[in-house]
């Protein structure tokens, strides 16, 4: 019989006014992370926490000393836990919800788990080793990166028609949903599985495996790439 460890779950919150700050950075080690832009000044922030030991007692014990730690560099807030160090990483989990002013550029990074980022305007760079990344409703330029995970990007109908974005997953499915008037050079490509788009493309050179292609008058970049799975365009 395989006996899992006790757990204790709780919820830290915290609220940072932000004063010159146009860069938000979230590094979670185990765990989600969702970003949602709102028209506001403050970054609220909150973490639900699993924390796993040997004993009931001792996850508790451990548990309260679990906080979140805000740093304030330049002109970023970085967010992060503040552990025991006797806590491994295994045996805590923290999924953060994080509602922040929707210019702001945001940086979020976490080893095991989903990435949620929704209504910015400012530019996103996530990664993922084990997990999705998605996002919706959003402006600016993106990096996202995943080993073993689906991307998904929605673009908001407003958003520039000159789309600058960079999706990457080694197992997993992409999707890219642009602005109604996209306009980019594109290049997809995938090993094993497919490549759809809805979008009027002049495509330069052979059609396989990769695609190469001008979208509109080309003005921005796109680049889609999976090794292990589909990549659809719309």
């Amino acid at each position: 019989m395989i006996y899992s460890k006790p757990s204790l779950k709780k919820t830290e919150h915290a609220t940072v006014p932000l004063t010159n700050i146009s860069e938000l950075a979230i590094d979670a080690e185990l765990g989600s992370i969702t970003v949602h832009g709102t028209k506001t000044s403050d970054c609220d922030i909150t973490a639900e926490i699993t924390v796993k030991a040997l004993t009931k007692e001792k996850a508790r014990s451990l548990a309260e000393e679990v906080k979140i730690e805000t740093e304030t560099s330049s002109n970023k807030l970085t967010i992060r836990i503040r552990k025991p160090s006797s806590l491994s990483g295994r045996n805590i989990e923290v999924d953060f919800t994080i509602k922040a002013p929707m210019q702001l550029r945001i940086n979020a990074s976490t080893h095991v788990g989903s990435i949620n980022v929704s209504n910015i305007q400012g530019p996103i760079v996530a990664s993922t080793n084990v997990g999705s990344i998605t996002c919706t409703q959003i402006y600016g330029e993106l990096d996202l990166e995943s080993n073993v995970g689906s991307i998904e990007v929605q673009y908001a109908d407003d958003a520039p028609a000159a789309c600058n974005a960079a999706l990457t997953t080694n197992v997993g499915s992409v999707e890219f949903v642009g602005p109604a008037d996209l306009s980019a050079e594109l290049d997809a490509s995938t090993n094993v599985g497919s490549i759809e788009t809805d979008k009027p493309l002049t495509v330069v050179g052979k059609v396989g495996k990769s695609v190469s292609g001008i979208i509109g008058s080309a003005d921005g970049k796109i680049r889609l790439k999976t090794n292990v799975g589909s990549i659809k365009i719309k």
